[in-house]
C-alpha cells in the first residue's frame, strides 16, 4: 500500500517567497540592521514582503513578537571560539573578532536595548552562554569577580562603540572630524596634522583595540604574555 505523500508548502507563490515566521524575522533584522528597530513597523514589513498587514498577523502576534524574533535571529549567529585558559590571548582576540563580525552585519540593530524592551522570551541562549563563557575564561586565568566584570564592560563598550562609530561610518569614522570643518580661521594644528597623512585602516584600529583589552587583562591577572599570542591576530592584519 502506497503511503500518502505529505503536502509541502511551496517555497514561493506568484513570484515571491511564501510568508513564514522565519521570513518575517529575516526581513525585520535586515531592516533593523540598516535603519534601526524603530523602522521596523508592521506596515513597512508588509510593504517590503509585498503582503498585507493582516497577512502578517497570521504568523505573529504583534510587532513586539517580530522585534523579539529578529533579536533572537541576530544572536543565534553569535558563535564563541575555543576559550582555553592556557591560550587565553588567542581566545580573547578570536572572541572579539567574532563579535565584530556579527556587529558589522547588523550595526543599527545593536541599539535594540535602547530602542526596544525585550521580554525574557526574546532572549536567545547565546546572549547568556557566551558572556558566561568569557567571564569563565577571565576567572580561570586569575581575575577576581570584580576584575572580570570590569574587563567584560570594557570589551562591550569598545566593541559596541567600534561597530557604530568606526565600522558603520567608514570611512568617516576614521577621522576625528570631517576635513571640511577645518576651512575656518581657527588655529587647529593637531587636527590638521592628524588629517594630513593616511589614516589607519579599520582592521589596524581594531587590532589596537584588542591589544589594549589584552593589556588590561594582563594588568589584572599579573600574568606574563602567553607564548602563543600573536598581536593583531584577531583581525588578520599584519603588525
Amino acid at each position: 500500500m502506497t503511503e500518502p505523500r505529505t503536502r509541502r508548502r511551496p517555497a514561493s507563490r506568484k513570484g515571491r517567497p511564501t510568508l513564514t515566521r522565519e521570513l518575517i524575522a529575516e526581513h525585520a533584522l535586515r531592516l533593523a540592521g540598516a535603519e534601526g528597530f524603530p523602522a521596523v513597523t508592521m506596515r513597512r514589513l508588509a510593504e517590503d514582503l509585498r503582503v498585507t498587514v493582516r497577512a502578517l498577523y497570521n504568523y505573529v502576534e504583534d510587532r513586539q513578537e517580530v522585534v523579539e524574533l529578529a533579536a533572537q535571529l541576530m544572536l543565534s549567529q553569535w558563535e564563541v571560539p575555543e576559550l582555553d585558559p592556557e591560550r587565553w590571548e588567542d581566545g580573547v582576540r578570536a572572541y572579539c573578532a567574532q563579535m565584530r563580525a556579527l556587529y558589522r552585519k547588523f550595526p543599527r540593530a545593536l541599539l535594540v536595548s535602547l530602542d526596544e524592551k525585550i521580554s525574557v522570551r526574546g532572549v536567545h541562549p547565546a546572549r547568556l552562554r557566551n558572556p558566561d563563557a568569557f567571564l569563565g575564561l577571565l576567572r580561570a586565568i586569575g581575575l577576581s569577580r570584580t576584575e572580570a566584570l570590569q574587563v567584560h564592560a570594557e570589551l562591550a563598550l569598545k566593541l559596541f562603540g567600534f561597530a557604530l562609530l568606526i565600522d558603520y561610518r567608514e570611512p568617516a569614522g576614521l577621522s576625528p572630524v570631517p576635513a571640511a570643518w577645518l576651512t575656518g580661521d581657527l588655529d587647529l594644528p593637531h587636527l590638521t596634522e592628524a588629517l594630513a597623512g593616511p589614516a589607519p585602516t579599520t582592521d589596524e584600529l581594531f587590532a589596537h583595540i584588542t591589544d589594549t583589552l589584552v593589556l588590561s587583562i594582563k594588568a589584572a591577572s599579573g600574568r606574563r604574555p602567553a607564548p602563543s599570542a600573536s598581536p593583531g591576530s584577531a583581525s588578520g592584519t599584519p603588525r
